[in-house]
């Protein structure tokens, strides 16, 4: 990890576009902290909308419409269309009403990806970092929100109260875990990247307390997401031999020294936290039910005596019902119009909403975002592309698993991705005519 890239006096710019990128990459745990533990600023979607324009200030360039940046054209084409084809239907085929939140959410999408076409391909190493302390943050502001939550007590899932009135009872504990999620991969990058061995330590065990925070949220997705990580990484970058490297080098003076402070730590969290480390274990246990409540809601087969139905799996099952009541009628082609039946399931909300053009621009960036995402693990080749191509990885699950098509916690995420992934000339940063283009052949 590279502590002088926060020095502000020599990386002013990247500090603050990395800065207000993170805070639409990941942004709502901050949000939720300020605004509902700590009380600052009104309970509601006003707080959200200036906090995300205070995000957007920080990314403006000095050379605003002056030069752009290369995107991934696929993706950019893909991706772009897709929030095309969405708008036309907000407009011309919506049955909902053109709510207030709506218009925000496409000036923000549209908003944001003009300016990351704006941001330097240096940037990569200071926006991870960043990504990285923030997510941290979040993972510690938690912490400090359940403990003064009296609401709260252990063995509930981990999130940050709503403060505003008539919300969802609890919080948002998916919010909780994708932070989480963000902590990790981001650490692990940063520590890949690391030779300090103190910076090393403190990275991996930034990478057990945001382990601990994901398995206290208690969201299925983020655990199936973690595991979806791990298969990837074990298919295309483990290697025996590289496991042979690993143990011989354990031998060396520095990593001994690595090694005997994890040890150390991990014998003075056991002895003094005990009691947490039990209540981890009992978190699995809920979680291992509520899968079996899933197979169950789902396939109809009752693995354990004590799987009962599962509400959330049970509303998608009905999903898929409408899904299939469009697909045999004529709204397959042109669909039910914006936001019209919520299935939660993204993918196939893409086709009963705006049809079968709709499903193939969604499902072809989904489908070429995975094969960017696979490249890249392959290949390693900036940290911020390794950071976005696991966190893709771990969000695949949601596509058929929770939200909607257009939701802003896809589309953040997703448009970093168009700006960094699968980027052919971001590994040749020292050559000057591949960093920039102008208006005209962006």
């Amino acid at each position: 990890m590279n502590w002088s890239l926060l020095n502000i006096t020599t990386n002013f710019h990247n500090l603050r576009y990395s800065v207000g990128i993170a805070m639409m990459f990941n942004g709502f745990p901050l949000i939720f902290f300020i605004r509902d533990t700590l009380k600052f600023g009104p309970a509601n979607s006003t707080f959200t909308a200036a906090f995300f324009v205070l995000a957007l200030v920080l990314m403006l360039p000095p050379h605003l419409f002056n030069r752009f940046y290369k995107p991934n054209p696929i993706l950019f084409n893909l991706g772009v269309g897709f929030l095309i084809i969405t708008l036309y239907y907000f407009f011309f085929l919506n049955y909902q009403g053109k709510a207030v939140a709506d218009i925000g959410n496409y000036v923000f999408m549209f908003g944001f990806l003009v300016l990351l076409l704006h941001i330097p391909n240096d940037i990569s190493d200071t926006l991870v970092t960043i990504l990285f302390l923030i997510a941290l943050f979040c993972n510690i502001t938690l912490v400090y929100s359940l403990l003064t939550d009296p609401n709260w007590a252990p063995g509930m899932r981990a999130a940050v109260s709503f403060s505003n009135e008539g919300a969802q009872p609890g919080g948002n504990p998916h919010i909780t875990a994708r932070n989480g999620v963000i902590c990790i991969i981001t650490a692990i990058v940063l520590m890949s990247r690391s030779s300090n061995v103190i910076s090393k330590a403190f990275l991996f065990f930034s990478v057990l307390f945001s382990l601990g925070v994901v398995v206290l949220s208690l969201a299925k997705s983020s655990y199936l997401g973690i595991g979806l990580m791990v298969i990837a990484y074990l298919l295309f970058n483990f290697k025996i031999s590289n496991l042979f490297k690993a143990t011989l080098s354990i031998f060396k003076f520095r990593n001994l020294v690595l090694l005997i402070l994890i040890l150390l730590g991990i014998r003075y969290f056991l002895n003094r936290y005990g009691d947490i480390f039990n209540l981890l274990l009992g978190y699995y246990d809920v979680f291992e039910d509520r899968i079996m409540d899933v197979i169950f809601t789902s396939f109809g087969v009752k693995l354990t005596e004590t799987a009962d139905v599962d509400a959330s799996a049970m509303g998608r099952v009905g999903g898929f019902e409408t899904f299939l009541n469009t697909f045999f009628s004529w709204d397959a082609f042109m669909g039910r119009g914006f936001k019209s039946d919520y299935l939660d399931v993204p993918i196939l909300e893409s086709f009963v909403a705006y049809g079968i053009i709709g499903f193939l621009f969604f499902a072809s960036f989904n489908f070429f975002l995975f094969l960017f995402a696979i490249r890249e693990i392959k290949t390693n080749t900036t940290a911020i592309s390794t950071t976005l191509a696991y966190f893709f990885i771990s969000i695949t699950i949601l596509l058929i698993a929770g939200g909607r098509p257009t939701d802003i916690a896809f589309w953040f995420p997703y448009l970093a991705m168009i700006r960094f992934l699968g980027i052919r000339y971001f590994n040749k940063l020292s050559e000057p005519e591949n960093k920039a283009l102008t208006t005209a052949s962006a």
